[in-house]
């Protein structure tokens, strides 16, 4: 399918504020990012059940119900006064809304989807279903402790307005190689556990010829032992061009930290591919995370086992 990249957003622009999976727990933690967006010179406007929180069904907590906060997606997307749609968290449930969900006008009308973790389901679904490009990053409703710094903030916002050159990612310092070599593609994938949720679905995340990058948080290594083992035995992985391993954050431990049995379970995983494969980038669930493009290509260099790798973004992933 053609990539559609999202419009630039531009001073003034609109921007409609969701929360499609689990409701915002942090309100000092929203109103810094709506403050951080007005700053910018856009408009942040939430949506009737951005603020909810409801636990439905019992054990879900979700926002609201899947009717309410399906209806403030599905306007976010028809409305053309709103420019991007930028999610408040993740959480859980935003896959309850694929199967109603329509997103053909954003075919016409590219805008980008920000957000990660859960919300990889509709960063998928969206580029699966029209091939929007969109954005895999720290959302607007980000704790204290997960802030993404000065650094992944302008970082962000470059992405989403910038469209005269590639930009350049900050320094990834914990980035180390597991398998060697060079590939280009796009970069897809995201939280490991979504991706795997998908398979099977007409959302699957499309690995052939991509840089497929994958985080999680929460699951221990024998969780995360199984889930690469299913993307393994489904020919999803053979199929990329390479894999980029972003944090795999261990409970109870600190956040950041290497996690020895879970380095052991990602290198002894995908150990012995014939694809570049590095682990350790900042992408995910931790402080100064990285947003990156789903969707939009990028380089992975990795010269040996065990050497700092490096990404590199190859295009810029909005357009005027």
């Amino acid at each position: 399918m053609e990539r559609r990249f999202p419009k630039a957003l531009q001073a003034g622009d609109e921007v409609a504020v969701i929360t499609p999976a689990s409701g915002v727990r942090d309100e000092a933690a929203l109103a810094r990012g709506l403050e951080r967006f007005r700053a910018l010179g856009w408009v942040p406007t939430l949506m009737p059940y951005a603020r909810g929180r409801l636990a439905w069904p019992e054990g879900c907590p979700v926002a609201a119900t899947d009717a309410q906060r399906l209806g403030d997606l599905q306007a976010a997307i028809r409305d053309p006064r709103y420019r991007a749609i930028v999610c408040a968290r993740g959480g859980y449930g935003a896959a309850r809304l694929l199967p109603d969900l329509d997103l053909s006008p954003l075919a016409s009308d590219p805008k980008p989807i920000l957000g990660y973790s859960d919300i990889t389901a509709l960063l998928a679904a969206a580029y699966a279903d029209v091939g929007l490009v969109s954005f895999h990053g720290p959302m607007l409703a980000t704790a204290d402790g997960m802030d993404a710094g000065e650094g992944g903030w302008r970082l962000q916002a470059q992405l989403l307005s910038n469209t005269s050159e590639a930009l350049a990612l900050p320094a990834a310092d914990g980035a180390r190689g597991v398998c060697q070599g060079v590939a280009e593609g796009p970069l897809v994938g995201g939280n490991l556990a979504l991706v795997q949720s998908l398979i099977g679905t007409r959302w699957e995340v499309d690995t052939r010829g991509a840089l497929l990058f994958l985080e999680d948080t929460g699951e221990p290594p024998y969780r995360v032992d199984r889930m690469l083992t299913q993307l393994l035995q489904t020919g999803a992985v053979a199929r990329a061009a390479g894999v980029v391993l972003g944090d795999f954050h261990v409970p109870d431990t600190p956040l950041a930290s290497e996690h020895p049995g879970m380095v052991s379970v990602l290198e002894e995983r995908l150990a012995g591919l014939r694809i570049p494969v590095a682990r350790g980038f900042p992408i995910g669930h931790l402080p100064g995370a990285w947003t990156v493009p789903f969707g939009g290509r990028a380089r992975l260099s990795v010269p040996a086992i065990g050497a700092p790798a490096t990404l590199e973004l190859l295009e810029p992933c909005a357009r005027g």
